[in-house]
């Protein structure tokens, strides 16, 4: 995947993401339910998780926007080769 398949964007951009957009985070945690995110802004954004991703604390990664209801439910998938993860995120 290249740099134009995917947003570069901020906290505020991303309440405004589209099922479809493809953005990078960094996971900055993960705890039992939860998992932070940092924006290319450096804003941190927790969202709740049913699963426990396989991604690592510090890894850049892609999420694709699987769904947005735009009243601050935001359902993501971690975009990997092959083998995705989803966790459900609400504002």
């Amino acid at each position: 995947m290249k740099q134009s398949d995917f947003k570069v964007i901020g906290l505020r951009r991303f309440y405004e993401l589209q099922p479809g957009d493809i953005f990078r985070a960094i996971i900055k945690d993960i705890c039992p339910g939860e998992v932070t995110i940092r924006f290319d802004d450096g804003q941190l954004y927790t969202a709740r998780t049913t699963i426990l991703p396989s991604a690592r604390i510090g890894e850049d990664c892609l999420f694709f926007v699987k769904e947005n209801d735009f009243n601050g439910r935001i359902v993501l998938e971690i975009v990997k080769q092959g083998n995705g993860k989803t966790f459900d995120m609400r504002v």
